[in-house]
């Protein structure tokens, strides 16, 4: 077992202890040839293995490791590497400073409605990005969420998580923790992400509770003919989520989406401060290295870090300038009203007013992020991102813009394809009334391609095709920059909303 100050590989440094579990024991460390602080995890080894199974769990734990350094998202612990010294391995991961949802527990009891549903949102999103990538995680439970200290929920320990399709790990006799697993994993079912959602309703029943919706003593196969006497433990809104999630017939379970979208109005108004950690720094560095040439080329690049599980965006007051349309309000859509049918996947449209001077109808329930001047939302799902900006054109035209950022950011994702670059009829972009009339003063340019994550956004996910477009509009010497991403099998289906989004949305004024 390691000691503090122990230098494994000659450069991670173990500093103390923060936990051990059933894998191996959890240090704070520092690597200290990139000088930032770590969490460095000894997967402790069994003296009674022989030198095969040694060698097949060295094999597993690189398997782990490889499994979660695929996953790149706010609500994951990050994996940096995976090391071997004296025949024991290590795994260099992301260290939040937390406190774990059973410690919380322990400490405090069982947590408010706001406070639970605020938590399980968040695990929500990572569950929804690690399915996306076609990674099972198997083992959700109050011990492997970490609440940081500054209020960021992280979804940890993916030691016995599987890649779908994964022969080895289908037949893993490891199901998870007793209490927190799906009833068909125990019937000897392959792993699947009804399990984990299955998972997280008995970690969401537990944080309401203060244990999960079984007794242990019965078993919980047997216990789920009291599932009803469960439920009526648990407050009222939380019911109608719970009882689908934990739906015995995963056929029958409810689906991430539909357990998102209850769960969101029932979560805290607070915001989620968003990180600091050595990831977003050194990416921020980099980032900002590469748009050193021109301030605007950072706007029109969408270089910003997303992070799609920050606090709510505000809801935009006032009334709208005389020959603008109305905001929207409750039980409208931009361009309609609630009785009017909605399109095929259209989605819902609120107002937002940016103090920025410029108005944009966005999907309602998205998540808002603001940093640097970038207004990012972000679908619940995790499988689509509009992104604003305004900055200074100085002087280019919309397309030589976006023919700058191409050359910048085409090399930087995989298996990029460009679907077209051009101009954009300018009249596709609607006039405040403070730029109307000007004319030939608007332009307008489209940026379309498809790539494979991870890429310039921190949000994408090894792997997973994304479709993206990105349109430039400069009205009186002023550029817009409208980006819009979304995972490929969304990019059809969403359309209708890309549409009504570009028709809606209101340029700056000029400036005087």
């Amino acid at each position: 077992m390691g000691t503090p100050g122990q230098l494994v590989v000659r450069r991670y440094r173990l500093v103390r202890a923060l936990g051990q579990g059933g894998m191996g024991m959890v240090w704070e460390g520092h690597d200290t040839l990139l000088d930032r602080p770590v969490a460095v995890k000894e997967v402790l080894v069994p003296p009674r293995l022989d030198s095969r199974q040694r060698l097949q769990m060295l094999q597993r734990t690189s398997r782990e490791a490889r499994t979660a350094a695929r996953l790149n998202h706010r609500t994951i612990v990050g994996v940096y590497d995976v090391a071997e010294e004296d025949g024991h391995p290590w795994i260099i991961m992301e260290l939040v400073p937390s406190r774990s949802l059973d410690r919380v527990l322990a400490s405090e009891g069982p947590l408010s409605v706001t406070r639970a549903a605020t938590i399980a949102s968040e695990v929500l999103t990572a569950l929804s990005v690690a399915h996306t990538a076609g990674v099972v995680h198997r083992d959700v439970k109050p011990a492997n969420i970490l609440i940081g200290y500054d209020g960021r929920v992280v979804l940890s320990d993916f030691g016995i998580a599987t890649s779908l399709g994964d022969p080895y790990a289908q037949r893993s006799g490891t199901v998870g923790s007793p209490g927190f697993v799906a009833p068909e994993r125990l019937d000897g079912a392959p792993a699947a992400p009804e399990g984990d959602l299955w998972s997280l309703g008995a970690t969401l029943f537990a944080t309401v509770v203060g244990r999960p919706p079984h007794d242990n003593s019965m078993g919980p196969l047997a216990s789920l003919l009291t599932q009803d006497a469960e439920l009526a433990r648990v407050p009222e809104e939380l019911r109608p989520v719970l009882t689908g999630l934990l739906a015995k017939d995963p056929a029958k379970r409810m689906s991430a989406a539909q357990a998102k979208a209850l769960l969101e109005p029932l979560r805290s108004p607070c915001p989620t401060p968003a990180p600091s950690g050595p990831r977003f720094v050194a990416r921020t560095r980099m980032l900002a290295g590469v748009a050193a040439a021109a301030a605007l080329a950072v706007a029109v690049g969408g270089w910003a870090i997303l992070r799609p599980s920050d606090a709510a965006a505000p809801t935009s007051g006032g009334t709208s300038a005389a020959g603008s349309p109305a905001a929207p309000t409750s039980g409208q859509t931009v361009g309609g009203t609630a009785s009017a049918a909605p399109a095929p996947a259209r989605l819902r449209l609120r107002w937002y007013d940016a103090e920025a001077g410029w108005k944009a109808g966005v999907p309602r329930g998205w998540r808002l992020t603001v940093r640097d001047g970038r207004h990012t939302w972000a679908a619940p799902t995790g499988t689509a991102y509009l992104e604003v900006q305004v900055g200074d054109a100085r002087g280019r035209t919309p397309l030589d813009l976006l023919e700058e950022t191409e050359r910048s950011l085409a090399a930087s994702v995989r298996k990029y394809r460009k679907v077209r670059l051009e101009k954009a009829p300018a009249g596709t972009a609607s006039p405040s009334p403070a730029t109307a009339g000007t004319g030939g003063g608007r332009q307008a340019a489209d940026w379309e391609s498809t790539w494979t994550g991870p890429g310039y956004h921190s949000w994408a996910v090894k792997g997973v095709p994304y479709h993206e477009l990105r349109r430039v509009i400069v009205t009186g010497g002023r550029a817009s920059v409208i980006d819009w991403v979304t995972t490929g099998p969304e990019w059809e289906r969403l359309r209708p909303t890309l549409t009504a989004i570009l028709k809606y949305y209101h340029p700056p004024a000029a400036r005087t």
